[in-house]
């Protein structure tokens, strides 16, 4: 494949996890609430966290919860028109 499409799927991979956390405007979450919503164990949620954050797609706040970049608000609703 070529790198174009292995940043795409990548991309998608991550904007599954995005997807969850889409509804919710103005509000953080802490690592144990993600970790609940993915499904996942802490360990597992703080590398996911790690790249999304490399992305670009989540911000920490002072306080320490995670917060979606308006990037991110932008490309889930772009997948969710593109996967209808």
């Amino acid at each position: 494949m070529s790198q174009q499409q292995d940043l795409v799927l990548k991309i998608v991979e991550l904007l599954k996890y995005l997807e969850v956390l889409e509804g919710d405007e103005k509000t953080s979450h802490t690592l144990d609430e993600l970790s609940k919503r993915w499904g996942v164990d802490a360990d597992r949620a703080r590398g996911i966290l790690r790249k999304l954050r490399r992305e670009g797609f989540v911000r920490r706040t002072r306080s320490g919860r995670y917060k979606l970049t308006l990037a991110a608000k932008v490309l889930i609703r772009i997948y969710k028109r593109v996967k209808r």
